[in-house]
Formats: structure tokens, sequence, C-alpha cells
């Protein structure tokens, strides 16, 4: 693990969004005939090389392939089982300006077929950030920096789902951790984005092997696509996700205990979608005025979270504060937990391989839910799944801890480094 460790990005800043894509050739992009997508980025090997060597990102040694990526429009369900139109990015690694020891890789790759990473965004609020939108406006080729890291480091195509809610279907309200409409829009993406390859000549491996993963929101919504991708039969080699709040029940429990919490926006996102998607509950019981009447403007997806924040609270309860005494004094058998535990993503027996990764000081998801979900799939449905600690690998620089945001990276690099491992040993590169 350490030598892989070694070869990989030594500082991409892995952040809880995805990050936006690299800069392009416009006369390839205007050139290059696409079936049932559109080419938003074309960005070569060398160009990109240089910038993450100059940055002192990888080393002079390391192999950097260019990349394609496509948005794909798709369709899929949403929470009331009404279609909706969506849209995800796929990124493929290409031999495009690279030199010929990488073009030979490239070759010899195409020749196996691509293995394809699905990687499921972490938590943003403004449609701005989301794959399809960032990459096609990013201006530095390692701006998207899930796709340089599984695509052009590694080799993997990498699917990156925008989610219901943003990039095409951004005039629908986003079903903020809910298993239904988060399975759904990751599932059926796979399945537009292998429909897609097939048309355009990707070569993807006979087996079509898919490797999961996802940070903050994104392991949620791994853990929630795993079951449907299980239950529709797709060869899904390994699930990581990674700094995910999967018991959600537990979660919203402590929060209402608190006095204050740092970023009020998730909390009060997990209510609004819920109080969208449920008859039963009432926004006007879960949230306080004058932040109730704001909920339709702020997660409309102009906003991000540090302005959206900035419009709330950070006291909990009482007068000023965000949520309301009655939900706070009388969360244990009210519509809002019962709802949060039947989108429980711990409650199946997974029959392929679970990873979960985390980071002991996380300020945001705690440890213990990821200990809590091992115990769960270990006690009430006979799956064994791994937990990895990111500090037992990749220790925090001395005197230094890892928060929520800081933990992506290091995360993203472990995730990565055993997906390679795995594909290697499965088929051949």
């Amino acid at each position: 693990m350490k030598d892989i460790v070694k070869i990989l990005i030594a500082s991409v800043a892995m952040f809880i969004a995805v990050g936006c894509g690299g800069s392009t050739d416009p006369g390839a992009l205007s050139q290059e005939a696409v079936k049932g997508g559109k080419l938003i980025a074309n960005v070569p090997a060398n160009v990109l090389k240089k910038q993450l060597v100059t940055d002192k990102e990888i080393n002079a040694s390391t192999t950097v392939f260019g990349y394609k990526a496509y948005k794909i429009p798709y369709k899929t369900i949403d929470e009331q089982n009404n279609t909706v139109e969506a849209s995800g990015v796929m990124v493929v690694p290409t031999a495009y300006n690279a030199d010929e020891e990488t073009r030979q890789k490239i070759k010899a790759m195409s020749k196996v077929g691509f293995a394809m990473v699905v990687n499921c965004h972490g938590t943003v609020f403004s449609n701005d950030e989301v794959p399809s939108v960032a990459i096609e406006h990013s201006i530095s080729p390692k701006d998207d920096k899930v796709g340089v890291l599984f695509s052009s480091i590694f080799g993997f195509v990498t699917l990156q789902p925008d989610y219901i809610g943003y990039g095409d279907s951004v005039k629908h309200y986003h079903p903020y951790l809910l298993e239904k409409s988060s399975a759904n829009s990751v599932v059926d993406f796979t399945k537009a984005a292998i429909k897609f390859a097939k048309e355009n000549n990707i070569p993807l491996v006979a087996s079509k092997d898919i490797y999961l993963t996802g940070y903050s929101q994104g392991g949620y919504v791994a853990l929630a696509a795993q079951k449907k991708f299980e239950e529709d039969g797709y060869n899904l080699k390994l699930n990581m996700p990674m700094d995910g709040p999967y018991l959600l029940d537990k979660i919203a429990d402590k929060v209402l205990k608190l006095s204050s919490i740092e970023v009020p926006s998730f909390m009060a996102a997990v209510a609004y979608s819920y109080a969208k998607t449920y008859p039963n509950i009432d926004i006007h019981n879960l949230i306080q005025e004058p932040y109730a009447s704001k909920l339709d403007s702020l997660y409309d997806g102009s906003l991000n979270r540090v302005e959206i924040d900035k419009q709330l609270t950070h006291k909990v309860k009482g007068d000023g504060g965000l949520f309301t005494n009655d939900i706070a004094d009388n969360y244990a058998g009210s519509n809002f937990q019962s709802a949060l535990q039947q989108n429980s993503v711990v409650d199946f027996h997974a029959s392929k391989p679970i990873k979960l990764v985390h980071c002991k000081t996380d300020n945001v998801v705690p440890f213990e839910v990821a200990q809590g979900a091992q115990q769960a799939f270990a006690g009430y449905f006979n799956t064994n799944v791994d937990l990895i600690a990111v500090e037992d690998v990749i220790p925090p620089k001395d005197g230094t801890t890892y928060n929520h945001a800081s933990c992506a990276s290091p995360a993203y690099k472990i995730t990565a480094g055993i997906f390679a491992q795995m594909r290697a040993a499965t088929i051949g590169y």
C-alpha cells in the first residue's frame, strides 16, 4: 500500500464536492461527433502532466494520461416515481499528446478494456459545482480532481452523476440523503454510460467491472447504489464509501441535542428535502422562522454552502434557533425520525465486498458512524464489512488532524490504490 500511495498525486486537494475539469482544445471539441452525449473537455496528457509536475503534485516519472469528459443525459426515477431528465459525466483516459510509452500503455489497456469507477460526489448546493457544469466551465486542466486521479493517473473510466436536482434536472428539488432516488440516479446513469460507451466505441472490459465510491453524501449514495446494483445484477467488484452519514437517525438525534452546529446548511437541507418528499412531514414543524420560509430560495441551486450558512443560524433550538423546540424535544417517535430510519443504507445483506474508509477525527460525520454501520451489517445482515481508518494508512502531518474536508484527499488516495490493486489482480493491468 505504501508504494502505491507514493505514486499517487501527492497533494491533489480532494474536496467534499467533485471538482471541475480541465482546459480544452476547442477545435477538438467542435470536430468530434458524439452519439448520445456531448464532449465537454479534451485535456492533453502533456499539458496536464506539465502542470502537475510544476505544482509538485506528481514526479516526472509518473504516467499521466490525457482525458476526455462527456456529458451524458439520461432518465431516472425520483422519490414520487416520476421520470426525471438527469445528467452525468463520463471521463475517459486518452493518449492525446502523450509520450510514446504512455501511448503504448493506453493501447494495451484499450485492448483489454477499461474498468469503471463510479464516483458519487459529496454535498454541494450550487449547481455550478456539480460535475457536468463544473467540468464544462473549468479553467485548469487539473481541475477535475476525481477525473485526474482515477482516469489520468490510474486509467479508469470515471462516471460522475450529477444527481436529481442538479445539471439537467436543476428545476427539480434535490432529494438530499434519500435512498431510492439516490440509488436510481447512480445506477440509471451507469446503465446510460455503458450504452454510451458502446455507441461511441469506448472499450470497456468485457465483464463491465464497476468499482464504486463516494465521499460524504457520496459515501451514503454509494451504499444506496450498491443495494440497487446488486438487485439489478451488475458486476460490482468493490465498494469503498468514504466518511458518509450512513446512520441518519443517530446523526439527527445527536445534532438535535447540541446547542450549536458548525455547518447548519447540512441538517437544514435534510429537513427541507424530507419535508418536500413526505406528506406527513411539515417543514414548519422542523425549522423555525424566519429560516423555514427561506429554504426554497436557499436550496434552488443558486447558492453554495458558505452562502447558505451565512443565512442560517448555528444555534440548534430555542429563541433564534434553527430547529423548533418540538422536534428537538420530541424527535423520538416522530415522523421525521421514522423517515430517516426508512432511508437507512445499512439495511441489506451485501453479497459484494464493502470497505468503509473514514477519518477518526472527522468533525462532521463522527468515526463512530462508520463503526456503527460496520456493526449493523455484521449484526443484522451477516455481512462482513471492513473499516479502514485513514490515519492508520496515511498519517496526518505532525501536530495536525484530519477534519471532514481535509480527510477527502487521503481517503481518495487510499481508495484509488486499492481499486488499482484489485484491477491488476483481475484483468492484468
